[in-house]
């Protein structure tokens, strides 16, 4: 008999400590209030709009710096200007580059340097117009290219590049876009 008596306090005492309490603990459990979760800082909506206005020098700098680098062959410096995620696009449809590595991989992939000659807005985007050159660490790798003017937009996020579009090249002058002269 002691024996089922003792069987029989386990099994209460297992019974109560499975949460299956009385009364008590419901009208405990409505008036507990919850926690508040933080909501996320907002963004101020000067932060969200385009740039306007002239280029600065500091979006010139990031330019021109990442030019500067690249056609001195230095890959790493010139990748430095670049956040991620960044969006590309060299004549091509634009792709994501996620990692830092992927943004070397483009830089390295770029045949010819540049000189930065000038910049302009276009709405959001800085259009950069660039003279091509050799690269140091490429000679001879931009061949036919070196001295024609190319034309990039630029999208600068905290002072580095997020998205680099290639631009379509201006018509020469006097030539009529579509191959037509006038």
């Amino acid at each position: 008999m002691p024996r089922l008596a003792t069987v029989l306090s386990l099994a209460l005492l297992a019974l109560a400590g499975c949460g299956g309490g009385g009364d008590g603990d419901r009208t405990a459990d409505r008036r507990a209030t919850p926690t508040p979760t933080p909501r996320p800082k907002s963004i101020p909506r000067e932060a969200l709009k385009p740039p306007t206005g002239p280029v600065t020098a500091a979006e010139k700098a990031v330019i021109r710096g990442w030019a500067d680098a690249l056609r001195n062959g230095d890959v790493e410096r010139a990748s430095s200007y670049w956040r991620t995620p960044a969006i590309a696009a060299n004549g091509s449809q634009p792709f994501r580059l996620v990692t830092m590595r992927a943004v070397r991989q483009f830089n390295a992939g770029l045949t010819c340097g540049a000189k930065l000659e000038e910049t302009a807005r276009d709405k959001a985007y800085v259009l950069a117009t660039f003279r091509l050159t050799d690269r140091k660490d490429r000679p001879g790798a931009c061949a036919q290219g070196v001295g024609q003017q190319v034309r990039t937009l630029f999208m600068l996020r905290d002072g580095k590049i997020a998205q680099w579009i290639r631009a379509t090249d201006p018509p020469d002058e006097g030539e009529v876009p579509g191959g037509s002269e006038s």
